[in-house]
């Protein structure tokens, strides 16, 4: 680490495993350049992302180094369509094979730049770490995902045994929640870790009023998967229909709209559901809704949650992975079981029929949202990196 600031001007390496904005790992990504550049001007920052797009342009926008490098991953999508390991199928060597050029290049990058310290956003890529840990350069690793419970990720070498890698490879790991980091810690015990929460610093909104005999009108954002929990958010204002309480729900995100719908109609709520692809601006879904939700099976932190606590929503989330940390039950919003649509339609329809509550649960949300600023983020990871 360098203590004084009057050393010579740090070298730091941050490594993008994507190259296309679309998710709450890569805006950490552009938030952490901008946070090394911000608390400490003379430093000689390279991003590395894996090709050409809108993080590169963004970056030299930014006035940020680039450097386009292969940045191959050992962590792989979802495979248990098939139900057997695709290891089983290929082998464990076709697989290895492909980090070894990944970090011969890493390597040769760093021979040349001679980095201060490396600085790896994401647990799934390795080459960069590995190289760093060859050539007994400084390496910090952003865990901002548990891998496995949300992703349903597969490893190379075995989620276990790749979590204690990280820790092997890192000084330290970095964690976006004490969910994730206490996830690392039960299968890596001595592993160091500190908990940075990330940025969100989207527009303050006013908490809505939702006029009498108004039906009171829900918003959950994020790509279309079991994970995310729409299905669950379709039960559960199926469940209050029942119960004779009417809830429309907007959903937005990457996915196929069909499923969602079909299961509406199944259930007879069609007529409640709204559907709308991705969008760089929820600004206008925040303004027209009384309600965010967080239905996630197990999400690391959940920008999205701070995003609409911050437009003035009270949040229904899971009590589950990093939404307890952000939603402080009765303050901010209210938590059901993971999973449970008959408790999350209770928690929905008690905020339906208490509008009092929903609004001091949205003026809550508000005031608690604004913990997350970038000042807090940046001096702590400033700090943390021995760079101020």
């Amino acid at each position: 680490m360098f203590a004084a600031r009057d050393s010579p001007a740090p070298r730091v390496v941050v490594v993008s495993n994507v190259s296309k904005f679309g998710g709450g790992g890569v805006v950490g990504f552009r938030d952490m350049l901008l946070a090394l550049r911000t608390k400490r001007p003379d430093v000689d920052l390279v991003a590395v992302i894996p090709q050409k797009g809108d993080v590169a342009a963004r970056c030299i926008d930014d006035g940020i180094q680039t450097k386009i490098a292969w940045t191959p991953w050992w962590g792989f999508g979802k495979w248990s369509r098939s139900r057997i390991d695709p290891h089983v199928l290929i082998g464990w060597l076709p697989y290895t094979l492909i980090l070894l050029p990944g970090i011969v290049q890493a390597l040769t990058f760093f021979r040349r730049r001679r980095p201060t310290l490396v600085l790896t956003n994401t647990m799934t890529i390795p080459s960069h770490a590995i190289a760093a840990k060859i050539l007994g350069i400084p390496h910090y690793w952003m865990v901002r995902e548990f891998g496995r419970d949300d992703h349903q990720l597969w490893f190379l070498f075995g989620y276990r045994r790749t979590v204690r890698m990280v820790g092997w490879l890192s000084e330290s790991v970095i964690c976006n929640s004490h969910a994730v980091e206490q996830a690392m810690l039960t299968l890596a015990p001595t592993m160091k870790t500190h908990v940075l929460y990330p940025v969100v610093d989207t527009d303050l909104g006013t908490p809505p009023q939702r006029q009498p005999g108004e039906r009171m009108r829900t918003v959950l954002v994020g790509y279309f998967s079991d994970a995310k929990g729409q299905n669950l958010a379709i039960e559960a204002i199926a469940i209050a229909r029942k119960a004779g309480v009417d809830i429309e729900l907007t959903l937005v995100g990457t996915g196929s709209h069909q499923p969602l719908h079909s299961l509406a109609e199944s259930l007879g709520v069609a007529d409640l559901l709204t559907i709308h692809g991705p969008t760089p601006d929820l600004r206008p879904y925040w303004a027209a809704a009384h309600v965010g939700l967080m239905c996630s099976q197990s999400e690391a932190f959940g920008r999205v949650t701070v995003e609409a606590m911050r437009a003035g929503l009270p949040v229904c989330g899971t009590n589950s992975g990093g939404t307890p940390e952000i939603i402080e039950p009765a303050v901010a919003g209210l938590l059901s079981p993971a999973g449970d649509a008959h408790a999350l339609a209770a928690n929905l329809m008690t905020l339906e029929a208490d509008e009092d509550l929903r609004r001091r649960l949205a003026h809550g949300a508000l005031e608690s949202s604004q913990r997350f600023q970038r000042d807090r983020h940046d001096d702590e990871l400033a700090t943390f990196l021995g760079l101020r």
